[in-house]
């Protein structure tokens, strides 16, 4: 191989950063993040190759272009996925999440006109933090980014009255870190 011809992997590079803001490639180890960037270009590589050959006289701005293009195809690919496969799933009982830690699991749910409120405690039932959620860390970490004018202190009995408020809401039972977290869900 060329160092010339090294420029058709660019493109799965460019997947990779355009892909990873949706959460659409997130990686345990390394060797998985070697994988799906081994892949993402091979993917992009030979289609951008057939673009670029075909239809743009094979410039390396085209090359780049396609390969825009392609995660742009990729994005639209795993929103429609997420939707259908979600679908079929709870039709057929089917857990999805098996590999992702519940928190960030319940966390990552999108709720339409709804905000996720947190309020956690100790097992001992000593208020921690409490906020609306902006953020989860999806790489293992268990961080989660908080916001709101005022932080209120809640008691359990609080959190338990505004868990009754919505058969959404839901509470985390965290043993490793000995943690009950309350989401609850606020209409926007």
């Amino acid at each position: 191989m060329k160092i010339s011809d090294l420029v058709y992997l660019i493109p799965g590079f460019i997947s990779y950063v355009l892909l990873k803001p949706f959460g659409m490639v997130n990686f345990k180890n390394e060797t998985d993040r070697q994988v799906t960037l081994i892949i993402l270009s091979i993917i992009n590589a030979t289609l951008s190759t057939m673009i670029s050959d075909y239809a743009l006289k094979n410039n390396i701005l085209a090359l780049l272009g396609s390969s825009v293009v392609i995660s742009i195809v990729f994005i639209a690919i795993f929103i429609v996925m997420q939707k259908v496969v979600v679908v079929v799933a709870d039709k057929l009982n089917i857990n999805l999440y098996d590999d992702k830690e519940t928190i960030v699991r319940v966390l990552s749910k999108n709720y339409k006109g709804k905000k996720q409120f947190l309020i956690s405690f100790d097992f001992d039932d000593h208020y921690i933090a409490s906020g609306y959620v902006r953020n989860v860390d999806d790489q293992g970490n268990q961080q989660i980014e908080l916001y709101g004018n005022d932080e209120d202190v809640f008691t359990v009995e609080d959190a338990r009255n505004l868990y009754k408020g919505d058969v959404l809401n839901s509470i985390i039972i965290d043993y490793k870190n000995k943690t009950k977290i309350y989401v609850i869900l606020y209409s926007e």
